[in-house]
């Protein structure tokens, strides 16, 4: 026994030592400090927090399960079922106590990555932006009956490791990732609370200054604001777990407590939420002898009473709920030379908006503080501090929102997050650590203004930057600048110099079904055009000329060389010998001889089909086909267009990288039945071969005026891209049918471009991106050095080309030159800069003040 009280004196010593160096020491009320902890120590990879009272507490780093602006009323009321099915789970004599922690930070890149110059440009540009991050932390304390004598009660501390673990595993089940802090991280989030520094590697401990007001600690300041002043509880009848705001006349659901990121030169903000689970037998009798009571002296204030409190009973006992104490306030840290009243007025109008009005008593300052200590809640008077409620009532002001954060995914695709920060996505939805999608085929819907061209600038040069070999059919000139920039192959269709390849010169083991499908298609498109109609006969017809045309060569030897020509001379010779075989009719040959005639040799188009492409074409690793003068024509475009596309499934077979084919409104011409199934084999055989299509367009009837649309190509997508969709609101409901859209999905949509947003940013565009059914809004926001590789607007190319030819440079250090340059002038928009150097017909070479 003796040494029982020795043992016990000596640790009380060493727990009052670690309080002095945590704490330190002097003062009347720097003793208060003192008062909170025994120790903290760790049990198999817990921490546990011992209060000086007798408390147990164990604290839980998790993530909130609401992806904010997410636009999904449900997730806001699953939060709510699950910390309701929490303190359940725990019961009689326990707390939860939630601590969010808002902290203003300055972004600047973490992936240690070594960049090309348009990446390094990128990160430049945003490091030093303010932006405000969240960390939430759950901390489950067990009640110590307060007495004189302390003693350990190996049941109660039995009951508090099972309990604590299946919280954890309750948050687990539910999709919420949490972690139990170790002794030493838990030591440190209580230091760093101590010190209102959630961010600095090193801390110190400033002097404490206390009035009735705020609480001072070296060069910052912190006021303490109750949220219900329980003399006058002055709170909604009824609550739910999100409040609504308006955005682009659609309703958007957000947190009750969602401003409390943006308050007003805070530094940092700590939202403490308690809960304190009660015995619900005593709770509910001293309900009813309260009920009586009132019932007792009837005039009409207690005859109010007496029906709210016969609700509460009647609730709890149909519904199975739960009555808990508790207790919310925010703890608000700004520089020392802040005007504290700016966010007092700040808070005041958001929760007034709630129908809360936050307490006006403010004189408890310390004492607010010190007993928000992680693992001290149990210290918060149970008389002014605390209010009973149901547990799904007092859930509705826990805050549930996280912010977007960066994917773990070797596919790193830079977006703004809405505050404007950039985080990483896996943009194919297959490659990073969370699989959400089978394949990375995408379809990109934007009206002409949106931003489409730019947000595919800005997605194929991510891509490409990072080991994936990029082709690009295009129609107008918009990656031009990015070709020249990476140092690809930019080819235009021209009549002197037509893009050719030669299909059918190929070896005998890539003899298969599908080229066998590819070279029929193609013949089908010559003979019968785009829309025509083939018949069963006529495509039986096709495909024995074609495989016979091949015994021919490889194994008979009597064809000399395979080539469109050859072909055409055996075919023409075959068909008609077929044709009487088998007795068949309503073919006709002579259009079919006329028609493939003018790609044979002496025709027109002699060349398109008869030399080989150019073999270095494989070994490129950016492409871009710009076909824009033969848009208009019905044949050559849906032919080139598919000649390329065969280009493509060549390189897609042979090399083991990623890669990707990104048609612009070129694939509209091969929307047709007849090669409906064409797209559809490139679709499925891209997922076999770590490569992925994507289809661009900017008119709405394309996908819902278009079977083929639907079936071939988004059916086979599972990443949708749509930009501002506002020119499409009245048919709307025609794309949410076409491309398999949720209100949810809808609601995102329509806020595009339209949050309050874009104070301290430069220009961007949103857009919506649905990776199997995970869909969310991202920024497009990018650099000047970005914008000048990507424009296609003429007078900023033709500046940038002027800097190029006379700074006699390649496209980097033309594109640094000029950007320095603008600037320098003071110009913020790009075009007035462009025109000034085109009429000065030089480079500015502008200087600073330091340089005159």
């Amino acid at each position: 026994m003796i040494l029982y009280v020795i043992l016990t004196f000596v640790a009380i010593l060493i727990g009052m030592a670690i309080s002095v160096m945590a704490f330190g020491t002097g003062g009347k009320r720097k003793k208060i400090f003192q008062n909170i902890y025994f120790s903290v120590e760790e049990v198999n990879g817990i921490g546990v927090l011992y209060t000086k009272t007798g408390e147990y507490s164990a604290i839980l780093k998790m993530e909130n399960p609401v992806q904010k602006y997410s636009a999904d009323i449900d997730s806001y009321y699953e939060f709510n079922h699950l910390f309701t099915a929490l303190a359940q789970t725990l019961g009689d004599g326990y707390a939860i106590h939630k601590q969010d922690v808002f902290i203003r930070k300055k972004f600047h890149d973490e992936s240690n990555d070594n960049h090309e110059f348009l990446s390094e440009s990128y990160f430049n540009y945003f490091t030093g932006r303010s932006y405000t991050d969240c960390q939430s932390y759950l901390i489950i304390t067990q009640e110590n009956k307060k007495s004189n004598l302390f003693s350990f009660d190996s049941k109660k501390w039995r009951d508090f490791m099972v309990k604590i673990r299946k919280v954890k595993d309750q948050l687990k089940d539910s999709g919420v990732d949490a972690q139990f802090l170790d002794g030493n991280k838990a030591r440190d989030y209580v230091d760093r609370y101590f010190s209102m520094n959630f961010t600095d590697k090193h801390l110190s401990m400033n002097n404490f200054k206390i009035d009735d007001e705020s609480i001072t600690m070296g060069d910052k300041r912190c006021k303490v604001y109750s949220l219900v002043d329980v003399d006058c509880i002055n709170v909604p009848s009824l609550v739910r777990p999100f409040t609504s705001i308006e955005v682009n006349n659609v309703s958007m659901p957000v947190d009750m407590v969602s401003l409390l990121d943006s308050i007003p030169s805070a530094e940092v903000v700590v939202y403490n939420q308690m809960l304190f689970i009660p015995n619900q037998k005593k709770e509910l009798s001293l309900l009813e002898k309260k009920k009586n009571r009132h019932a007792s002296m009837p005039n009409p204030s207690n005859q109010i009473a007496v029906e709210d409190i016969k609700n509460v009973q009647d609730v709890i006992a149909r519904e199975n709920k739960q009555l808990v104490y508790t207790h919310f306030n925010l703890i608000v840290g700004v520089p020392i030379d802040t005007d504290i009243q700016r966010c007092t007025n700040h808070l005041e109008n958001l929760f007034s908006k709630l129908g809360i009005h936050i307490s006006k008593q403010s004189y408890n300052q310390l004492e607010l503080f010190v007993n928000s200590f992680p693992g001290n809640c149990y210290s918060t008077n149970p008389e002014y501090d605390r209010f009973l409620t149901l547990s799904d009532a007092a859930a509705c002001l826990m805050y549930k929102e996280r912010i977007q954060h960066s994917e773990e995914t070797p596919l790193k695709i830079y977006y703004t997050d809405r505050q404007g920060v950039p985080v990483a996505i896996d943009i194919s939805g297959k490659e990073g650590k969370n699989k959400i999608t089978d394949n990375s085929n995408f379809f990109c819907l934007g009206p002409s203004g949106s931003g489409k061209s730019f947000h595919m600038n800005s997605v194929v040069r991510q891509m490409w930057e990072q080991n994936t070999d990029v082709v690009m059919v295009d129609t107008g000139n918009s990656y031009e600048g990015l070709c020249e920039y990476v140092g690809g192959k930019y080819i235009s269709y021209t009549e002197e110099h037509p893009i050719t390849m030669n299909p059918f010169a190929i070896k005998r083991e890539e003899l298969n079904i599908e080229k066998i499908g590819f070279l029929k298609n193609l013949i089908m498109l010559i003979w019968k055009g785009t829309q025509g109609i083939v018949t069963k006969t006529e495509d039986r017809l096709i495909e024995q000329v074609i495989k016979e045309y091949f015994d021919e060569y490889f194994v008979n030897r009597r064809i000399v060389n395979l080539s469109f020509n050859t072909f055409y001379e055996y075919s023409i010779v075959r068909i008609p010998q077929i044709i009487e075989e088998n007795k068949l009719s309503g073919i006709d040959l002579a259009a079919y001889n006329y028609l493939l005639k003018d790609f044979y040799k002496g025709g027109s188009h002699e060349v398109t089909l008869n030399e080989n492409l150019d073999t270095k074409l494989f070994d490129e690793t950016f492409i871009v086909f710009e076909i824009d003068s033969i848009k208009d024509d019905p044949l050559l475009f849906p032919l080139v267009t598919l000649i390329i596309m065969d280009v493509f499934i060549q390189k897609m077979r042979i090399k083991k990288n990623r890669k990707v084919l990104v048609i612009e409104e070129a694939w509209k011409a091969i929307a047709s039945p007849m090669m409906a199934e064409y797209i559809k084999y490139l679709y499925k055989t891209a997922r076999k071969f770590w490569a992925s299509v994507g289809v661009v367009t900017q008119e709405i009837q394309d996908i819902v005026g278009s079977p083929i649309v639907k079936e071939a190509i988004i059916n086979n997508s599972d990443v949708v891209m749509l930009l501002d969709q506002s020119k499409f609101r009245e048919r709307f409901d025609e794309i949410k049918a076409t491309l398999g859209l949720t209100d949810v999905d809808c609601k995102k949509i329509f806020t595009i471009n339209r949050l309050e947003n874009k104070e301290g940013r430069s220009f961007f565009r949103e857009v919506f991106i649905r990776r199997g059914s995970v869909g969310a809004v991202f920024g497009v926001e990018e650099p000047r050095e970005c914008y000048m590789t990507y424009t296609t607007e003429r007078a900023e190319k033709e500046a940038l080309k002027l800097y190029k030819r006379e700074l006699k440079c390649d496209h980097q250090h033309a594109i640094e030159a000029y950007c320095r340059d603008w600037n320098l002038s003071g110009i913020t928009k790009s075009l007035a800069f462009a025109q000034k150097v085109n009429q000065a017909q030089h480079v500015l070479n502008l200087k600073t003040k330091t340089e005159m």
